[in-house]
């Protein structure tokens, strides 16, 4: 390609100069030859140019194959172009899957598809011919388009995504989006439930074709479901088609189903919600048969304890990560945490049903004794720690990151004896300050209706829970001796301190909290700070200042006024001083209410 520009350039070069200096011009008179001089026509021109188009147009050819075949070998040589091409399709995979149970995002697959063969032409190769990438079936798939992702998908099992729009996010009087996509949709794929591997289902109480006929149809290969109703859906009395051998996963919102006539085992994953569940034996049955469990989730369930067994079954489950026990009637939480036996937890959240009166409250604690090791693993990402203390109710919630807790355990309460024993078993069990590999860097407490009897100052809740920042008091009876403890100066040899030194948010919402107590509280705990440095030392003795306060929130103190307020913010040397006039609140953790 250089030799050939070189030979046109050289080209171009004699033409012009035999225009401007004559033959027999020597080079240091440059004497002009005027005929040679005249200028050309508008047609000598023209086909002048006409003469170089043919070497230009080659030119440009040549140089635009030298440039593609120069990217394909520098792409040849990208790292994911080196790996072989089992990875990188299984990569694909995890891209355009990773969403599989659970509702799809608004781009959808074949987007993605689109989006991946646009990268270069190796990947376009790649992506048109593997079937497994073109095995997910979405309702939000064009109807004339359907039969062609079905044709490349070839023999691959089939991912079903069938979501219907909610009718309460769709404005009245209007058509639902996809609705008669959804129909065609199922009735297209229904013939091909064989080769389903992973179904997600949502759809109406009333559908056509049938939410139970959807379900009872035999799917030999399902390895993965996900099935919600919108609704309270009808009893699916043969589940699967009465078998589900390869079923790894399963997940059920608002479903009810026969249980009785279908055998799970080999699970990894059941997630049960919103709907009846399996009898306590059946659960019992199921997780005998499931040694691979990984995740239990049940939420708002009512397993019949009426066949519990006489005597509880040890169940060992050595993959057991995540055990989610919520809002359940407390004798069936109790009797599963009794049978399971594992080693680690990374998620453990026990929440029994607090409106369940109908039997008595077994003891929540002896259940968990077998558990505690595993439950001190869960702590090992611990950052944030929050206790809510109510009437007749313990919440303690250790957080890993924001909405993410790692540990919650609820338990109801009868009064000061049963509030003191519970407190201090979680206190003997649960050593929070050194369970945290990390170091928990925030805890929150709120108490919430306390019975007037109740000593604040004597529960040890304060000394539990490590680098206490937020404090919440919804109840005026314990205020006074519990303003007294937290003023109160500790000295550890020659170090002085206050309890809850990092405490930044306080909020006294209980009223009629007294306005004298408040102000003792501002006083002996802020009033002396010194503006600059928070440690004060002399020859004998360091003084160290609690941190600065944030928010004082004293929506529940009687008789206070502007005045008042001002006078308790020059105190406390805090900026915001939320007041009953306020229009705004703040909860223990900084959020609005």
């Amino acid at each position: 390609m250089k030799a050939a520009l070189k030979t046109a350039i050289n080209n171009a070069v004699g033409i012009l100069s035999k225009s401007f200096y004559s033959e027999n011009g020597s080079r240091d008179e440059y004497v002009l030859d005027q005929a040679a001089c005249a200028p050309l026509s508008v047609t000598g021109a023209q086909d002048t140019i006409k003469a170089l188009e043919p070497t230009r147009a080659t030119l440009e050819t040549s140089m635009k194959a030298r440039i593609i075949q120069a990217r394909k070998r520098r792409n040849a040589f990208l790292p994911i172009n080196r790996l072989p091409v089992e990875v990188v399709v299984e990569i694909f995979h995890i891209v355009l899957y990773s969403d599989a149970l659970c509702p799809p995002t608004t781009t959808t697959h074949l987007a993605r598809l689109k989006r991946l063969a646009s990268v270069f032409s190796v990947w376009r190769s790649l992506v048109s011919g593997t079937p497994s990438l073109w095995a997910v079936l979405e309702s939000t798939c064009p109807p004339a388009f359907l039969p062609t992702v079905i044709r490349k998908a070839k023999g691959s099992l089939l991912n079903i995504r069938c979501l219907w729009t909610d009718p309460r996010l769709v404005t009245r009087n209007k058509p639902i989006p996809h609705e008669k996509n959804v129909t065609a949709f199922l009735h297209a794929v229904l013939p091909l439930a064989q080769r389903w591997g992973t179904l997600y289902l949502n759809i109406p109480l009333s559908f056509d074709p049938p939410l139970e006929q959807v379900l009872e149809t035999h799917m030999p290969n399902l390895r993965r479901a996900s099935v919600r109703c919108i609704g309270y859906g009808p009893l699916v009395t043969n589940p699967f088609g009465g078998a589900a051998p390869q079923l790894k996963e399963l997940s059920v919102h608002q479903v009810p189903i026969n249980w009785a006539s279908v055998e799970l085992k080999g699970l990894s994953v059941l997630v049960l919600m919103f709907c009846p569940v399996p009898s306590i034996s059946h659960l019992f049955a199921i997780l005998e048969r499931s040694p691979g469990l990984e995740v239990l989730e049940l939420n708002l369930v009512d397993p019949d304890i009426t066949d519990a067994p006489s005597t509880i079954p040890s169940i060992v489950l050595p993959h057991l990560k995540d055990l989610s026990l919520r809002n359940i009637n407390r004798q069936a939480t109790s009797l599963l945490l009794q049978s399971i036996h594992t080693s680690r937890f990374e998620t453990i959240l026990i929440a029994p049903d607090p409106c369940d009166e109908r039997t008595p409250f077994p003891d929540i604690n002896s259940s968990l004794e077998h558990l505690l090791p595993a439950m001190k693993c869960a702590f090992n990402e611990a950052k944030t720690v929050d206790l809510t203390i109510l009437g007749s109710e313990v919440n303690l919630t250790v957080n890993r990151g924001p909405d993410d807790p790692c540990v919650k355990l609820c338990a109801r309460i009868d009064g000061p004896p049963d509030l003191q024993n519970h407190l201090t078993w979680l206190q003997r069990n649960l050593d929070l300050k050194t369970l945290s590999a990390s170091g928990i860097n925030e805890g929150s407490i709120s108490l919430v209706e306390l019975v007037n009897r109740v000593d604040l100052t004597r529960l040890p809740i304060f000394e539990w829970i490590p680098n206490i920042t937020e404090l919440s008091v919804l109840n005026s009876s314990g205020a006074p001796k519990l303003i007294h403890h937290l003023t109160e100066r500790v000295r550890d040899g020659n170090k002085v301190e206050w309890r809850c030194p990092r405490l930044r948010k306080v909020a006294f919402c209980g009223f009629p909290t007294a306005r004298q107590d408040v102000f003792e509280f501002a006083r002996r705990r802020y009033g002396d700070r010194p503006k600059g440095d928070a440690v004060n030392q002399d020859a004998e003795t360091t003084i160290h200042w609690p941190d600065k306060l944030e928010l004082l929130d004293i929506t529940g103190v009687s008789d206070m006024d502007y005045r008042t307020n001002e006078e308790l913010k020059d105190i406390v040397g805090c900026e915001l001083i939320v007041t009953v006039e306020d229009d705004y609140y703040y909860s223990p953790t900084g959020e609005e209410w």
